[in-house]
């Protein structure tokens, strides 16, 4: 197996991965009219900005095949990501943009942010076919040595409350709940609430 960047030519194997780390949440944002949420990921993936985009993301390949994704950022990051995203959804959705960016704000209270110290990641998604074997493991512990050659002394994320089954993963590697995250969109909304989670090195 090889760990490295991702690069454009990842698209189509990325694309359903980062979806697949936050259905609710990217529909929430994203969907809008015939714009799916994957279709304006796919778009900003092949950007050079944006939360989605290729370069804020690793991969893990077998085989010459993508089987798992992760985006990595710190706080030093966040202005170039957003000015991004931004530009990235006014291209996309014109007349939309303003709905759009209400429920991306919206969405900012169940995602937290990097800290000083915190390398942050997200968009964390494995081949169904590869699950339960070891390679979520292998690329948080890649991250780490990356975060501590960065200068972190830290990784964070932020995780659903409904999915039990990747915090128990992130609690076995070290990661502890430092915060819980609460929606606060209309109560026709159906994003779960969630935790932030962070493992001090």
């Amino acid at each position: 197996m090889n760990i490295r960047k991702a690069e454009q030519r990842d698209v189509n194997e990325c694309v359903p991965l980062i979806y697949s780390a936050a259905v609710p949440l990217f529909d929430h944002i994203y969907k809008y009219n015939h714009i799916s949420a994957e279709d304006f990921i796919r778009k900003e993936f092949l950007s050079e900005r944006g939360y989605t985009s290729y370069k804020l993301h690793w991969v893990v390949e077998h085989k010459n095949k993508v089987i798992a994704v992760v985006a990595c950022y710190g706080k030093n990051d966040l202005m170039h990501m957003d000015q991004g995203s931004l530009k990235n959804i006014w291209i996309t959705y014109r007349f939309g943009f303003a709905r759009v960016l209400s429920r991306a704000l919206q969405a900012g209270s169940v995602v937290t942010k990097p800290s000083e110290s915190c390398l942050h990641i997200a968009n964390f998604g494995v081949h169904p076919s590869y699950q339960s074997q070891g390679i979520g493991s292998l690329l948080l512990q890649h991250l780490k040595v990356f975060a501590q050659q960065q200068g972190h002394i830290a990784l964070s994320l932020n995780v659903s409350q409904q999915n039990m089954r990747g915090q128990k993963l992130y609690e076995r590697i070290g990661f502890k709940v430092v915060k819980q995250t609460m929606f606060k969109g209309t109560n026709n909304d159906t994003i779960p609430n969630g935790r932030r989670m962070e493992w001090l090195f």
